[in-house]
């Protein structure tokens, strides 16, 4: 079987697909084209189990890490932990040149496999439907917040990414008795329709709701600095005049007492003057929800990041070949292929770089985990 032949029936970013028949059939190689091919995908199998294993260990040592933004990066550390482990057996079937086990596992383990990487997409929209709700809506996201919603919007994301790709997988091809031949290969990869439904679900769906909201989120946060900025500017102006200044800062809260900043510090005030109406109290729950927005503002931006360099390039590439072969095969090398394919996954790895870089509390207790030295350490604060 050619290459062109075998990549146009089955291009796909399933890697138990892409690794073998890409490649061609190939049962005889040399000794060390097999380590080289076993060395650089298990090293990369091995970072992602390493990586989730080690921030999942962080959240169940510290308790303080577990706050209600917090719940939806757990979340997407088991799956991003779940993906590295269904790699495994890709890594074993690029070593051994065929899939191990017999087609009703292949079939029920890709329905499965196909479902916890696009769960982990999903959590990613559904951190941002939370951020944007913060942004725009941030009393009523203050007092509904609690741990039973967030445990309720994660669930949302394995029961809709369980509940299409077991059909479109695993009851599809048991039900038409499809024969997955030695490499696993899967039912919708023969049909271009299907596997433009395969790129739009898997990632055009989840990156044009991202985008959209983030883009939103982002407005938000500018208008509300360019609002800072008046009200500063003002204070200046008045050369230090208190009853003015303050006239005018009230004005401001008022007029836009939808957008983020305004109604952060008047939640921030109700707060504090429930439980103390000292001056130094008031101060601190204020820099506190203040922290506590960017800090989560800034690790959605990693995530979000993290998904689109991962995954845009081979969503195009497979969008591009579900509508015409033509246009990718056989133009993109081989290597270049399997490299995209490795490239979509390389998301949960990428995602808890992003958690240890935005959240100060997390790097300090990997830290003391991997120096088998755990303390707490007082001057670390979080935010509730």
């Amino acid at each position: 079987m050619t290459l062109t032949q075998n990549s146009s029936a089955t291009f796909s970013a399933d890697i138990n697909v892409n690794l073998m028949n890409l490649t061609g059939e190939q049962t005889a190689s040399s000794t060390t084209t097999n380590i080289h091919r076993l060395i650089w995908p298990s090293l990369f199998t091995g970072s992602i189990i390493a990586a989730n294993v080690l921030t999942l260990a962080a959240f169940s040592v510290e308790k303080r890490l577990r706050t209600y933004n917090n719940y939806f990066i757990i979340n997407l550390s088991i799956l991003d932990l779940l993906v590295g482990l269904r790699l495994i057996g890709s890594v074993v079937h690029t070593y051994i040149g065929y899939y191990p086990l017999n087609q009703s596992f292949c079939k029920i383990l890709s329905g499965i496999g196909q479902a916890v990487t696009n769960a982990s997409n999903f959590v990613v929209v559904i951190i941002c439907v939370d951020r944007h709700h913060a942004t725009y809506d941030p009393i009523n996201h203050f007092t509904t917040r609690s741990k039973r919603k967030a445990i309720f919007l994660n669930s949302l994301a394995w029961l809709v990414a369980f509940g299409f790709w077991l059909i479109y997988v695993t009851a599809w091809e048991f039900i038409v008795d499809f024969d997955n031949g030695r490499h696993c290969i899967r039912r919708y990869t023969h049909l271009p329709g299907a596997s433009v439904v395969f790129a739009i679900v898997m990632f055009y769906m989840p990156f044009v709701v991202i985008a959209v909201l983030y883009l939103r989120i982002l407005r938000k946060i500018r208008q509300t600095r360019n609002r800072k900025n008046i009200e500063r500017k003002f204070v200046f102006d008045t050369g230090g005049s208190k009853t003015q200044a303050e006239t005018m800062a009230n004005a401001l809260k008022d007029t836009a007492s939808s957008t983020l900043s305004s109604d952060d510090t008047r939640i921030s005030t109700q707060f504090a003057e429930d439980k103390s109406n000292q001056r130094g109290s008031l101060k601190k729950v204020k820099h506190e929800a203040a922290a506590e927005m960017r800090k989560a503002t800034r690790t959605l931006l990693f995530i979000v990041l993290s998904f689109i360099v991962s995954w845009l390039p081979n969503g195009i590439i497979q969008l591009l070949f579900a509508v015409e072969p033509v246009l990718i095969n056989p133009g993109l090398p081989t290597s270049a292929y399997l490299f995209f394919s490795w490239m979509a996954f390389g998301n949960s790895l990428l995602n808890p770089i992003s958690y240890a870089i935005t959240q100060p509390l997390l790097r300090a207790t990997l830290r003391n985990m991997l120096c088998c030295c755990f303390k707490r350490d007082p001057s670390l604060t979080v935010i509730v």
